[in-house]
């Protein structure tokens, strides 16, 4: 049946050979990640339920799949039901079977171990639920008790069948507001929340950028059969530095339009203004002149390498490409403030 068992408080350490291949939202160093990855290594090892929450733009199906991986289930099935899409009774089918069957043919029903439905094919494994807060009420209800009770009644079938499955669902952050204005059922929140974990944006954890955009890259370059590009340091610098409100998705776009637009070689910062610099400077300096968006651009872009380099300015200066004395002349201008102690 369905499990309600929590990880235990305390845990081995974890084997990173046996890691699997990480998705862009798990890779990096930062503690976020770090914390990220701890979390779902240690919900594969359990066997109970866990909600992922995440902004548009990152994947939360690749989060549930590295838990599925991570985990001794690795071998058993991963079902898949994206809850966004389609007629109410279609989700509903798909979850839980076709209607009932003809009376001629319930003896052909039963004689099926496993009726065809996502719950019963995931059963040993993990139904993964994408977009959970987007289910019609009435499927809302029956998958709260099927999640309660751990045994589904399939069409045509006499007695409820029980399940042994793991069952992750992926929201966006506005869940607890579809909760609380009744859009979606509280009962079924906690049971799908008792473990939840929230993937952490791009603009929280800046550092992770340049390891995101590797990964991003040597996957771009696999799906077009070109080779992998690598970034000059100022690259690394200007990504780091940008919002992301699109998060994974939208670094992923920029760099598959620098792939096919820009020489090749180095990604340098020039390829990525041509893709990413109007349409920021538009987005956070709206009325501005150009002049003000252009110089409100450049001064956080480069605080933000200042931050990532400590404010070691002679780092900094050459993650830049420029030279340190016109660094310091640069922050004067654009009056960013020194930070005590800085060099």
């Amino acid at each position: 049946m369905l499990s309600t068992a929590q990880p235990s408080p305390v845990h081995p350490p974890f084997d990173e050979a046996h890691d699997p291949p990480w998705p862009p939202e798990l890779q990096g160093t930062s503690p976020l990640v770090r914390r990220l990855r701890d979390q779902v290594r240690r919900v594969a090892d359990g066997a109970g339920r866990a909600l992922v929450v995440a902004e548009p733009g990152l994947d939360a199906a690749a989060v549930a799949r590295a838990i599925h991986e991570c985990g001794p289930s690795r071998g058993a099935p991963l079902v898949e039901v994206e809850c966004a899409r389609g007629e109410p009774s279609a989700i509903e089918a798909s979850l839980f079977g076709p209607p009932a069957a003809p009376p001629a043919r319930r003896s052909q029903v039963l004689e099926s171990v496993s009726p065809p439905c996502s719950l019963t094919a995931a059963s040993g494994g993990t139904l993964y639920l994408a977009h959970v807060a987007d289910l019609p009420a009435a499927v809302q209800a029956r998958l709260a008790r099927i999640v309660r009770d751990g045994e589904v009644l399939v069409e045509g079938v006499a007695q409820p069948l029980k399940i042994s499955v793991r069952v992750i669902a992926g929201c966006a952050p506005t869940i607890e507001a579809e909760v609380e204005q009744g859009g979606f059922r509280a009962d079924l929140y906690r049971r799908l929340s008792a473990i939840r974990i929230d993937v952490p944006p791009l603009r929280l954890r800046p550092e992770d950028i340049p390891a995101i955009a590797r990964h991003v890259m040597e996957r771009i370059a696999m799906e077009r059969g070109a080779g992998a590009r690598g970034f000059t340091k100022a690259a690394l610098g200007l990504l780091s530095a940008l919002p992301w409100p699109g998060n994974v998705e939208e670094l992923a776009g920029v760099l598959g339009r620098v792939v096919a637009s820009a020489p090749s070689g180095h990604v340098r910062v020039e390829d990525l203004l041509a893709e990413v610099g109007t349409e920021w400077r538009g987005r956070r300096t709206a009325g501005a002149s150009l002049r003000e968006a252009k110089r409100q651009f450049e001064r956080e872009y480069i605080a933000s390498v200042l931050r990532q380099h400590g404010w070691r300015m002679g780092e900094a200066a050459r993650a830049l490409g420029i030279q340190r004395t016109n660094l310091y002349r640069k922050a004067r201008q654009l009056d960013i403030p020194r930070v005590k102690g800085t060099r």
